[in-house]
């Protein structure tokens, strides 16, 4: 599954979460001077809740910083395009 398969749901600024294919929920944040997109894998409740910690993440990193410290399951750099399952968790 390559990065362009991504469907964005939720958008908020320079950033957005949605999935790839029916099971995999994904946050996406721009990145780099092209704004290329990198994925990090995130769970339903995260999901639904992003309304929530996007707003809360102005005052407090926390729940940012712990998705963005994830690793990378697929970006739009050149290497990365593929969705790299072995990265993906149970969650």
């Amino acid at each position: 599954m390559r990065y362009t398969e991504y469907v964005r749901l939720k958008t908020g600024r320079y950033q957005s979460v949605g999935k790839f294919g029916d099971t995999i929920y994904a946050y996406e944040m721009l990145t780099g001077v092209t704004d290329s997109p990198e994925y990090h894998q995130i769970s339903k409740e995260e999901f639904d809740s992003f309304e929530i910690w996007t707003q809360e993440y102005i005052s407090d990193l926390k729940k940012l910083y712990e998705i963005i410290n994830r690793p990378v399951i697929c970006s739009g750099y050149l290497g990365k395009e593929y969705l790299d399952t072995a990265l993906l968790r149970d969650m």
